[in-house]
């Protein structure tokens, strides 16, 4: 039997100027990175930036070469640098929630957007709810889109800690077609492995065809 063909896969690949303006949106996020680390090779950069606002009122017309220029380093540093700041601020925000979460709900949130994925913890004033619509443009450049609806909200009790966990999907919502997932589920006419496996573009093929 001959192998199927892997689907190749919908990966956005942000540039650095893209997770520049990332960085700049949530400029809180960089100073709890810089509050949290020591002896970083991008700490005097990261500092001079937060110093700097982020180029605030100009942040999207400034280019990497003239940051580069302005705070006397290297455009080749600036880039690596400006992209190990944006990701250690994920990899604090995994190994060290808290830090992000100090007023508010306590909730865990997961994006998902063609085969981009990505979780955040953060506090929020309430929770959303199903099918309202979630901006988030910090993850802009891991996602490519930084508008989302929510999917999915779960709560979890264990050991007298509650978890709760915020499943959101890029774009807008659309409830009938999600409803026409559910119905086709119920009726057998597509798998569940299906739904986590292929994409929604895939999946409304595959709805379109059926006749209810």
């Amino acid at each position: 039997m001959p192998r199927l063909k892997e689907r190749e896969k919908i990966i956005h690949k942000p540039s650095t100027h893209e997770i520049f303006l990332c960085l700049s949106w949530m400029k809180a996020y960089s100073q709890i990175l810089l509050n949290a680390t020591k002896n970083k090779k991008y700490s005097d950069l990261l500092r001079w930036l937060l110093d700097k606002k982020f180029y605030e009122g100009e942040r999207d017309k400034v280019t990497i070469k003239r940051i580069a220029i302005d705070c006397n380093t290297k455009t080749a540093d600036v880039t690596k640098f400006i992209v190990e700041i944006y990701e250690d601020i994920f990899a604090l925000n995994e190994e060290k929630p808290e830090l992000f979460q100090d007023n508010g709900i306590k909730t865990e949130l997961y994006f998902r957007h063609y085969d981009n994925r990505c979780g955040f913890s953060v506090a929020l004033p309430t929770l959303p709810r199903e099918f309202e619509t979630f901006k988030f443009s910090f993850v802009k450049a891991k996602m490519g889109i930084d508008w989302f609806w929510v999917k999915k909200v779960e709560h979890e009790i264990e050991n007298n800690r509650t978890m709760i966990t915020v499943w959101l999907e890029g774009g807008s919502p659309n409830k009938y077609r999600e409803f026409a997932v559910e119905k086709a589920l119920f009726r057998n006419d597509i798998g569940l492995m299906d739904v986590y496996q292929k994409q929604d573009f895939e999946i409304d093929d595959e709805l379109k065809k059926m006749k209810y």
